[in-house]
């Protein structure tokens, strides 16, 4: 960062007709020093466990090279992810651009980087005012609460289809139809800012489109996640895409959005757990604090019982049993059968399914059973 600096200022300053040797030779330096500074700070960030100086820094040198603004962007907000809504960690990272601002250096790049910076403390700022006000306030008995509390909407479903899944459930073309099918739901709910929404994460996909659908309508989102942002974004939101990264920050910056990391709430699984399954589990027996009477699961599910290699659909399918297991009350919405937008009450626990025999079959079927049992 010196040597940009210093060689920005030469530019503005220094003599070009005998321009200083020693500036010359930072010139010849620099691509070099960016090479193996990139290198480093790239190898640091594959650390799961890689903490906010490392990212920051691959932020600041983004200023300096960048070709879009957008590239800061992606960049600062990687790092917060690693920040734990650390306010003198945002500030200094602040102070060093304001000084580039005011050396004007790279001034669009800068600014992106300001942005995203003041949107995240302006995120945690509300957030801790928020907090303030309740123990102002007070808070109502358990019981008095409840009643006053709306529904609660859990919410699980597919992501969208990309290079990685084994299984594809969601293709991008049938994101209206999805999205059109969810708000069905919420609308003969008549759900509002009254009621809670839950749900596993936000993964690139139904999971996502549920929490802005739930934004919209002004209902508070409380989203679980099984392991921290970073590798989180990176598994279950960047296989689907930038525009599926965006749609994750902004909503994850929205006031009625927050989130909750298992490693950081209630510790790490113990051996042989699995930290994804231990999620759902999480998220549903917190949204049961209203009352399993007022608790719905939202379910993007085809409704299929046969065990499936790929871990988005066998979580769907988990939670579902979970569910079911708990006595809850499931709306359905079969993604195979969107054309015509059936949304369904899926069966409680205690109810036989009823089989669905194929067309074909049911012809075969009827004329076995016509031989063996013959019209007397």
């Amino acid at each position: 960062m010196i040597g940009t600096i210093l060689t920005h200022l030469a530019d503005q300053f220094d003599n070009k007709m005998e321009p200083d040797p020693e500036i010359q030779w930072v010139r010849s330096i620099l691509g070099e020093l960016e090479g193996s500074l990139r290198f480093a700070l790239e190898a640091k960030a594959l650390d799961e466990n890689v903490d906010y100086w490392s990212l920051a820094s691959l932020g600041d040198l983004q200023v300096l090279t960048a070709q879009v603004p957008q590239q800061v962007t992606r960049a600062y907000r990687k790092a917060l992810t690693a920040s734990r809504r650390n306010e003198s960690f945002l500030q200094s990272s602040l102070y060093q651009l304001e000084i580039l601002r005011s050396l004007e250096v790279r001034v669009d790049f800068v600014e992106a980087g300001i942005h995203t910076l003041n949107e995240e403390l302006r995120h945690i700022r509300k957030e801790k005012a928020v907090e303030e006000t309740d123990l102002k306030k007070g808070k109502a008995t358990a019981e008095e609460q409840r009643q006053r509390d709306g529904s609660v909407f859990l919410f699980t479903g597919y992501m969208i289809n990309h290079s990685k899944k084994k299984e594809g459930h969601f293709p991008p073309e049938k994101e209206q139809d999805i999205k059109k099918a969810i708000r069905t739901v919420l609308d003969k709910y008549s759900a509002g800012p009254d009621d809670l929404a839950v749900t596993t994460g936000m993964d690139a996909g139904s999971e996502i489109i549920f929490v802005e659908l739930c934004v919209e309508r002004g209902i508070p989102v409380r989203t679980y996640f099984p392991i921290p942002e970073a590798p989180y974004v990176r598994d279950f939101v960047s296989p689907g895409g930038e525009q599926w990264v965006e749609r994750f920050y902004k909503m994850r910056n929205n006031p009625l959005v927050d989130e909750f990391y298992q490693p950081d709430q209630v510790g790490l699984p113990r051996e042989g757990d699995n930290a994804h399954e231990r999620n759902n589990r999480w998220a549903l027996y917190s949204a049961l604090e209203r009352g399993i009477d007022k608790v719905r699961l939202i379910a993007l599910w085809d409704g299929k019982s046969e065990l499936s290699k790929d871990l988005d659909v066998r979580l769907v399918k988990h939670m579902v049993e979970l569910m079911r297991d708990t006595g809850g009350m499931i709306e359905q919405i079969n993604p195979t059968k969107l054309s015509a937008l059936a949304i369904a009450t899926a069966p409680p626990a205690y109810a036989t399914p009823e089989v669905v025999v194929p067309a074909k079959n049911k012809v075969r079927a009827s004329t076995r059973k016509s031989k063996n049992n013959p019209k007397k």
